[in-house]
């Protein structure tokens, strides 16, 4: 078996554009048309869903899981406890000069903030996938289980998440690992069954196309919900269409990629993903940086315009994203190999 194919590569470059451009979105709900801001959101799926097909082909045949979980903490909390101690200062400086707090509401600040789990809001995801990390020992107990079992415990999480939703504020990271589980265990069956995924391919990926549609229209024009849903563990709070879209978006994602890789080989594509983790990392940083300045300055777009939010959202993203790179680089450049243990790259 390969296990390093071209198209997950591309896959992985395409997820961390998604999730900054997911983070770009200027207007939400005053002028950012609904359905393109409902495609963007929710890009972390496609991330999960990698990891789970790696879980597989690459970690399951040998698996040591003190040498794996070293491995991650190294590679993956390291660099979170690093950054987010970056954006912890940075918040500092502005809860202090700007808002002007009294030290008591610095303090109090801080460990609200550190409670959460995370400093920069699009790193929940590190202690959630640390989770899914420590949990291996139940994903090594699925890949065992029987093909049959494997597809009818897929589907059963697949149910609970639709009426789970995600937790609020991301902060519930044991709410989290149920919620992606599914996006994490079709990774695993895209690896391990193989041939079946293969032979109904087409079939598969017509499914996905009709419920992406679906899902995108339900969302978007009939239940009329922005961005993803999240909601307390045990409410009941309807259908999570963004779920069932995002499900629908790896399918189709990974095909797409599969498709270009044949084709082509996409140099900045390839750059990109094999510094997503840092630019995952970095990016909040410029996010925070942009919204600092919009206070400062006073700037704020007017609503109601959907090619100037567009426009506008596009400007941001190519901040974030081009800030990410340049930062990445430079950090790379001058650190080496060590800059894995800081930036994830």
């Amino acid at each position: 078996m390969r296990k390093n194919q071209l198209e997950f590569t591309y896959m992985r470059g395409i997820a961390i554009i998604l999730i900054v451009l997911g983070h770009s979105i200027y207007n939400s709900g005053e002028g950012f048309p609904l359905l393109l801001e409902n495609l963007l959101r929710g890009g972390t799926a496609l991330f999960v869903f990698i990891s789970g097909y790696f879980f597989h082909r690459i970690f399951y045949k040998d698996f040591d899981y003190s040498k794996f979980m070293k491995n991650k903490v190294q590679n993956v909390l390291y660099p979170f406890l690093v950054v987010s101690v970056v954006g912890l200062f940075c918040l500092c400086l502005r809860w202090i000069f700007m808002e002007q707090l009294p030290p008591s509401q610095v303090l109090l600040s801080i460990f609200y903030t550190v409670r959460n789990g995370y400093i920069l809001y699009p790193h929940w995801y590190i202690p959630f996938i640390m989770a899914v990390f420590l949990f291996s020992p139940v994903f090594l107990w699925f890949i065992r289980c029987s093909q049959q079992m494997r597809w009818t415990l897929f589907i059963v999480s697949c149910l609970v998440a639709i009426l789970l939703h995600r937790p609020i504020g991301n902060v519930n990271f044991i709410h989290s690992v149920v919620y992606f589980m599914p996006f994490y265990l079709i990774g695993i069956l895209y690896s391990q069954d193989e041939r079946l995924v293969t032979r109904f391919g087409g079939m598969i990926t017509g499914l996905a196309i009709v419920f992406l549609i679906v899902s995108l229209v339900e969302q978007s024009y009939v239940v009329q919900h922005i961005g993803n849903y999240h909601k307390a563990p045990f409410e009941y709070n309807g259908i999570d269409w963004q779920f069932i879209q995002k499900l629908c978006l790896c399918v189709l994602t990974l095909n797409f990629c599969e498709w270009l890789s044949e084709r082509s080989r996409l140099p900045w594509l390839v750059e990109i993903a094999e510094m997503s983790f840092a630019i995952f990392f970095i990016h909040p940083l410029f996010d925070l940086l942009f919204n600092t300045a919009a206070t400062v300055f006073r700037f704020r777009f007017p609503p109601g315009s959907a090619i100037t939010s567009v426009l506008f959202s596009a400007a941001i993203f190519m901040f974030m994203m081009v800030g990410s790179i340049v930062t990445a680089r430079f950090i790379k450049k001058r650190l080496g190999n060590r800059s894995r243990t800081y930036i994830g790259w």
